[in-house]
């Protein structure tokens, strides 16, 4: 099989599942010269399939993920029924999407930027099954007050979250106006409550913004916020591209993976949804995702081999997640 025909294949799915384009709607592809162009094209391909309109956007690579896009690709996001980005910098966590999801368009605003992410690995997986156990896990969650996140690596964190809403349930099925999500499907996260997070969390692998990590970047919390970065040459790297930065040492999310088929990559995008992992994030925790604190970064950093307890209760353990 050829690579375009498995990237068709993979946008086929995206276009008449999971999204479930109807005739004259209008998709919104939101990419940079980054970009894989077969992506875009296959989307674009299987949006007139269906009878839909496509409508291709390119911006210049963001210098951060989190950033806002220009102003003319927001507002088609705002006139779009469908919004599928994927840029080489997360769009998840920005006002634009925001304005979008109120204007009722629907869609996933992060998804793999390089063709191999879209013929192996997450994206071949079944988001309608995986949906399925992140309902149930969101359920979970959402009658929780506290967690407790330790690792081998020697991540031991608490946090309070009752009172906060999961996201990312829908897997990165949008079937409805204002639905958003993210690709590949699988995960389920939330914002802990601002100044409750307490403890060490030791990030392994890979950093949004900062790549694959030679040595574990280990931070130290204190009331919600990241009060110190230790490690090596990722670790001072992360001080440097935080720096200045407003509220960039929030501890903004607790997300959880449940894709089977994601594989450890050198992609945060296609990393964070492995089933049983966790990952956890600096900055921003609004932008439509329940917390409090806005910021110009959100940037997620991995937790292998974790062991997630909701109240006393362990849901998560030994690279699998038990609800």
């Amino acid at each position: 099989m050829t690579t375009a025909i498995e990237v068709a294949r993979t946008a086929h799915r995206v276009i008449a599942d999971y999204m479930a384009v109807k005739p004259g709607e209008v998709v919104v592809l939101v990419v940079d010269d980054r970009t894989s162009p077969s992506i875009w094209q296959a989307l674009a391909a299987q949006t007139l399939a269906v009878g839909g309109d496509p409508v291709v956007t390119m911006m210049a690579p963001r210098a951060k993920s989190g950033m806002e896009p220009p102003a003319p690709i927001a507002a088609a996001m705002c006139k779009g029924n469908v919004v599928i980005a994927a840029a080489s910098r997360s769009m998840y966590h920005i006002e634009a999407k925001n304005q979008a999801k109120q204007a009722g368009a629907r869609g996933v605003f992060n998804a793999p930027y390089l063709e191999d992410g879209w013929i192996d690995g997450a994206m071949t997986a079944d988001f309608l099954e995986i949906r399925k156990r992140a309902e149930r896990l969101r359920d979970r969650l959402a009658r929780g007050k506290r967690a407790h996140v330790t690792s081998p690596a020697g991540t031991d964190v608490t946090m309070v979250i009752e009172g906060r809403k999961p996201v990312g349930w829908l897997t990165g099925v949008c079937r409805n106006p204002g639905e958003v999500s993210a690709f590949p499907g699988g995960e389920v996260s939330l914002p802990p409550l601002e100044g409750t997070t307490q403890g060490r969390i030791v990030l392994e692998h890979i950093m949004t913004d900062i790549g694959r990590l030679a040595q574990p970047i280990v931070l130290t919390v204190e009331n919600g916020e990241c009060a110190k970065i230790d490690g090596g040459v990722e670790a001072r790297a992360l001080a440097a591209h935080i720096e200045g930065v407003k509220n960039a040492t929030n501890i903004a999310e607790l997300g959880i993976g449940l894709n089977p088929k994601s594989r450890l990559t050198g992609g945060i995008t296609e990393v964070k949804k492995r089933l049983g992992t966790a990952h956890m994030a600096l900055g921003d925790s609004a932008a439509g995702y329940g917390g409090a604190v806005t910021s110009d970064v959100h940037l997620d950093g991995m937790i292998m081999n974790v062991r997630i307890e909701i109240d006393g209760e362990v849901i998560a353990e030994n690279g699998e997640v038990l609800v």
